[in-house]
């Protein structure tokens, strides 16, 4: 027969987390435009870098083919629209620079149309007002997934 097994996490820790992930979320935020025009320098560098590196490619002519194994493949439809396919990996292309997401953006938590950091600071001001020195297991995993 299976026990159920009780764990107590202490409210100070569960705080301490809160907090840590709401500085967090100003951090992100007020970062945010510099991370913003730093992917947008990287996009102009990579545009100029993916030129160069198609142009090169396109030059030799070894490298181009129409069946699979081909590093730059020209295939044709039907209609006569001609199509050019690049093995990006093995030409060494670069790779595209992630845009950062926005840090603080509205979203559904089940029912609730809002941000991360306004639960977080909802659940803050419950636990800050709360006496108990230990919430359940449960109750910290239900947090644990916005942390």
């Amino acid at each position: 027969m299976a026990r159920t097994l009780s764990v107590k996490i202490p409210v100070s820790t569960l705080i301490a987390d809160i907090e840590t992930s709401i500085a967090k979320i100003d951090e992100a935020i007020a970062n945010y435009a510099e991370e913003v025009k730093a992917y947008k320098e990287a996009s102009k560098a990579y545009e100029a870098t993916l030129t160069e590196s198609v142009i090169k490619a396109i030059s030799d002519p070894t490298n181009i083919g129409t069946d699979s194994n081909a590093l730059v493949r020209i295939t044709t439809n039907y209609r006569g629209g001609i199509s050019v396919d690049f093995d990006t990996q093995a030409l060494g292309f670069p790779e595209r620079p992630t845009e950062p997401s926005k840090p603080n953006e509205k979203t559904y938590f089940g029912r609730e149309y809002t941000t991360r950091k306004e639960i977080l600071e909802k659940n803050l001001r419950i636990l800050k007002m709360t006496v108990q020195e230990e919430v359940s297991a449960s109750s910290y995993s239900s947090v644990i997934d916005l942390i």
